[in-house]
């Protein structure tokens, strides 16, 4: 790894937009998100140093680390900054990046194997200077002071420092380089003390032999830089076995609609290919790339973009993945295949950033104050050993070796990582590591009822005047470009149709023209405006009132065994379910059987489902809302925790924290007490580690540890916490399947 001293002339092939496209995730305009692979990132110090990119170049907005991926996602302005500059950025930080370009025609795991291939060259060089010091060392301890020829000694000497130098150089580099780039950018990171621990024994052992006071500890330094180096293989070899890859994402549980020869098909989002003809309905997200065949439609991009504002786009024009559609369906061609993990990318990182109380937290701030304590209490043993100055120096240089906290710090994303990858693998998405962290805590559960509690099609019985066939086809058309439950209750059977105009008022209804009639359906407020309410669905055609629907909803199944379950969850207080939801009291015979009266509320707009979570936390509740997303995704930005579940659209919530398939919602119970056993097994990997942290430390300043023996030590301690926490995981997502 070249860092600091990288060659700008290698990272100037991302001023070639053919080349920089590799790199970028999306672009609108001048604001770009692009993402590097980090291979050397190791620890929770380097995750702090890469989260304060915006900091060093102001053209930065954010930046974003994936641990388990070694990745870093960066958004900037391009108008202020560049690609190649972040990368020389971050190479002058000492995390030289692996561009997408260089992986050639080869394997997508090229830069990790560029990575492994250092780190076994290294290891062969410190294993071959090693070897041969100790072989000269055994010389002068068999031969006893002054036993060997002053020849002989020179000779061994002078080979031993010639040896050592590579192993300083180039095998202990990526220690040296950590070290400087963190403190020139006035940071300390935790290679600081290892870097120190390796450069006082070198430089002791040089002064010895060159001052004639002894043959110095040149094997000790070779040793523990192979040590350190093999810890850190196993360490990689570690994470790359419980970093689950972005494949898993194929069941992301998002659908589209595709027109196959006139007939409508759903279809996963990773079946579309180029060339395929895909339809959109409102608030549905555009799943790859495509150009726009409707005469009209308009996209939202905030789910990318943050800017929610609608773009008016004509036919012909270029569609991006991951916008929204607003408005009546939009008919598009797809210019390439669609990728979930695209999709799942984009919502990880976008929405509400709530901080998170957390064991993250601790991996955050604890790697520059544990460095400081390390090197006072090295000082600290170094003084009390003194005047043996050689024992004082060893001690100073076991404690800084041992004090390393990485099996600390990399407990919580270690299990909290291989628990995502189990839950994804069951179809079951989660934002990030800090939501199983809040799925733990919750004491409160808030449900949505229509598509979540019930089915998502409904019996309909309509009562009004006898309708034409050409009518009920423009409220079927009109229906069908809803992903409403309701109206989709209606729409089925039906093909979306093109429509003149169409506009929907969440939780009210919707409206349009098609078949030149002028439908209107939704509430009674929506449709008649008289200021009553009822229980039915109504319609008018052409500004005439014709008639009602009365839909008859359906439990899931499973629900009542949910409820059951959810009862007997461990939380911190009894765990109190509610129903949130905006229908009327129509369904409150089907949900008696599931909740009291008091637990029940109707008739909710949005804003009142947001007062309604809100006054909850007020009484120190941490709630957890679940829902379609479609009338709730208000709520379920301020609630603490948010599950939504989707039924066969590719509708994706960006202020949810865990995306499911409604038929997998009687799960919700196993995956509580599966958040629950990760608090566990994480407490106990910390007990470990603070216990093994203090045996060591206290061994080293008793003067029982040698520099290389603690090289041993070091790694296996986080090999230890990856094996519990693996494990742990492991054993505990059984309960989920």
């Amino acid at each position: 790894m070249r860092g600091v001293n990288a060659d700008e002339a290698r990272y100037s092939i991302l001023e070639d937009y053919r080349i920089a496209q590799h790199q970028i995730s999306w672009k609108q305009g001048s604001l770009i998100k692009a993402h590097f692979e980090i291979p050397s990132m190791h620890c929770a110090s380097c995750i702090w140093l890469l989260d304060q990119l915006h900091k060093f170049d102001r053209g930065i907005h954010s930046s974003d680390v994936d641990f388990l991926r070694k990745t870093v996602y960066v958004e900037f302005d391009a108008t202020l900054t560049s690609l190649r500059k972040i990368a020389l950025l971050l190479s002058s930080l000492g995390y030289e990046p692996l561009l997408n370009a260089e992986r050639g025609h080869g394997s997508a795991a090229a830069p990790q194997k560029t990575a492994i291939r250092r780190l076994y060259m290294r290891i062969g060089v410190a294993g071959f200077a090693a070897g041969n010091i100790m072989m000269f060392s055994i010389s002068h301890y068999l031969a006893g002071d002054g036993g060997l020829l002053p020849s002989l000694e020179l000779l061994f000497n002078t080979l031993s420092i010639l040896l050592s130098i590579p192993v300083l150089v180039y095998s202990a580099s990526p220690w040296f380089t950590s070290a400087y780039s963190a403190l020139r950018r006035r940071h300390i990171n935790l290679d600081v003390p290892v870097a120190l621990g390796i450069s006082v024994l070198f430089v002791r052992s040089i002064a010895d032999i060159t001052l004639g006071h002894g043959e110095g500890f040149l094997d000790s330094f070779a040793g523990l830089v192979l040590f350190l180096l093999i810890g850190r293989l196993f360490h990689q070899k570690a994470f790359d076995a419980v970093s689950f890859d972005r494949t898993f994402r194929s069941f992301f549980p998002l659908s589209v609609r595709v027109d196959v020869r006139g007939e409508q098909r759903i279809i996963p989002i990773d079946d579309v290919q180029t060339g395929d003809t895909i339809l959109i309905r409102n608030g549905e997200i555009v799943p790859c790339d495509s150009v726009l065949i409707s005469p009209a439609a308009y996209i939202d991009y905030s789910f990318v973009t943050g800017e929610s504002t609608p773009i008016e786009l004509v036919g012909g024009s270029v569609v991006h993945a991951g916008g929204k559609v607003v408005g009546k369906t939009a008919t598009l061609t797809a210019t390439a295949p669609a990728s979930q993990s695209h999709l799942a990318s984009l919502w990880e990182r976008y929405g509400k950033h709530t901080e998170r109380r957390s064991f993250t937290d601790l991996s955050d701030k604890f790697g520059a104050r544990f460095t400081a304590i390390a090197i006072t209490t090295a000082v600290v043993g170094f003084v009390a050993w003194l005047p043996d100055v050689g024992a004082a120096l060893n001690v100073f240089t076991a404690v800084l070796i041992i004090a390393c906290p990485c099996a600390l710090t990399i407990a919580a994303p270690v299990t909290l990582g291989t628990a995502m990858g189990a839950l994804g693998r069951n179809k079951i998405f989660i934002k990030n590591t800090g939501t199983l962290l809040e799925l733990s805590k919750s004491d409160t559960i808030v449900f949505d009822k229509t598509g979540t509690l019930t089915e998502p099609l409904n019996t309909i019985t309509f009562s009004g005047r006898e309708l034409s066939d050409a009518e009920w086809y423009s409220i079927r058309g009109i229906a069908s470009h809803s992903i409403h439950p309701v109206a989709q209750s209606i729409a089925i059977g039906t093909p979306s149709v093109e429509v003149d105009s169409v506009y929907e008022e969440i939780g009210q209804g919707i409206e349009g023209r098609c078949n030149d009639h002028y439908v209107r359906l939704g509430t009674r407020q929506f449709v008649v405006s008289d200021g009553e309410t009822d229980d039915s669905t109504h319609i008018s055609i052409d500004g005439d009132y014709v008639g009602s629907l009365t839909l008859q909803s359906k439990l899931r199944d499973g629900m009542h065994e949910m409820m059951d379950e959810l009862r007997r969850v461990p939380a911190r207080r009894p765990l109190l379910t509610l129903v949130a939801t905006g229908d009327s009291e129509r369904d409150k015979p089907v949900l008696c059987s599931l909740f009291s009266n008091h637990q029940m509320s109707f008739r909710l707009s949005p804003e009142d489902k947001v007062r309604s979570v809100q006054e909850l936390q007020t009484l120190g509740r941490a709630v957890m809302m679940v829902g379609d997303g479609l009338n709730d995704a208000a709520a379920m930005g301020c609630a603490n925790v948010s599950v939504a579940v989707t039924n066969d659209t590719s509708t994706l919530v960006p202020a949810c924290d865990v995306v499911m398939p409604a038929g997998l919602l009687h799960r919700l119970p196993a995956i509580l007490k599966f958040a629950g056993s990760m608090i566990t097994v994480i407490r106990a990997n910390l007990i470990f580690t603070i216990a093994y942290n203090v045996l060591g430390i206290a061994l080293a300043l008793a003067g029982l540890l040698t520099p290389v023996l603690t090289a041993i030590m070091m790694p296996v301690s986080s090999l230890v916490v990856v094996g519990l926490s693996v494990g742990g995981a492991r054993l505990y997502s059984r309960r989920i399947r």
